[in-house]
């Protein structure tokens, strides 16, 4: 899946890749930048949160979030 954000400081679009990925037996996502870096978010209690790495802009997750809000909807697990 793909995903358009605006950087928050530049006003920018990025496009960042979604793909599943198992974290402890989470279903997560691990987000991929154009620049090949990535981490791992887990959606827990409605938000979307970074399980392994503690450095990323929380902007970034909240944009982040706002775009996954259908997939997740359709994707809950019973």
């Amino acid at each position: 899946m793909t995903i358009t954000y605006k950087e928050p400081d530049t006003g920018n679009e990025i496009l960042l890749q979604a793909e599943p990925e198992d974290y402890n037996g989470e279903q997560g996502l691990r987000i991929i930048f154009p620049s090949k870096d990535s981490f791992v978010i887990v959606q827990k209690d409605g938000s979307w949160n970074v399980v392994d790495d503690d450095t990323i802009n929380p902007e970034i997750i909240e944009a982040i979030g706002k775009a996954l809000h259908p997939y997740s909807r359709y994707n809950k697990q019973s």
